[in-house]
């Protein structure tokens, strides 16, 4: 079987061979030498001419009566857009039970976390416990306001000095949240024909 099948291979591919090795499939055009590419090209001109040579598709001149429509209502069924619930999809859902590090555990049992982003793996780390603690203390949860109107704290602008003088800049801006820089220092800065890669 698996002769026949390489037998059948090794041919087509001699035939192909032959055809682009063909003379006919070479010309020097201004100078220019064209090699078997020309065949497929003449091939790709035929399959054009034919499907333009085919009648297209043209509604029923007369439109559907009423009995029609009616029967063709109702013989559609309309197909669902989510599967039906199976039991395997009525599980309750994993509950997380301790911080998102490395390792953490979920319905009792210590897992691998791929799914935290913690990419620094910075929770539970003492030094920032600490510091997040005293903030808290400090500050609260946060100024509920936006920047520019009231929510600058004196961190934010310590961060900002802090990020300028390690960039070499003289200022920096920050954002609390990525999407926010698309919408407000991009446009800024941009103008009509900037492409810009976020």
């Amino acid at each position: 079987m698996a002769s026949a099948v390489l037998k059948i291979v090794n041919t087509t591919i001699d035939w192909v061979t032959f055809a682009l090795d063909a003379p006919s499939a070479r010309a020097v055009v201004f100078g220019v030498h064209i090699g078997g590419h020309l065949f497929v090209e003449v091939l790709l001109l035929v399959v054009i001419l034919f499907l333009l040579s085919q009648k297209s598709y043209k509604p029923p001149k007369r439109p559907l009566t009423k009995k029609e429509i009616d029967e063709l209502c109702d013989e559609w069924v309309p197909e669902t857009l989510i599967p039906s619930l199976t039991e395997e999809m009525q599980k309750e859902p994993p509950v997380l039970e301790s911080a998102a590090g490395p390792h953490t555990v979920v319905n009792g049992k210590e897992v691998v976390n791929f799914a935290s982003a913690n990419y620094l793996g910075l929770i539970g780390h003492e030094k920032l416990l600490a510091s997040c603690t005293s903030a808290l203390e400090k500050y609260g949860v946060g100024s509920c306001g936006p920047r520019g109107f009231y929510g600058t704290i004196d961190v934010h602008l310590d961060c900002e000095a802090r990020i300028a003088k390690f960039l070499g800049t003289p200022d920096s801006i920050l954002y609390s949240y990525g999407l926010s820089t698309m919408f407000s220092a991009i446009p800024a800065f941009a103008k009509r024909g900037d492409i810009i890669v976020v």
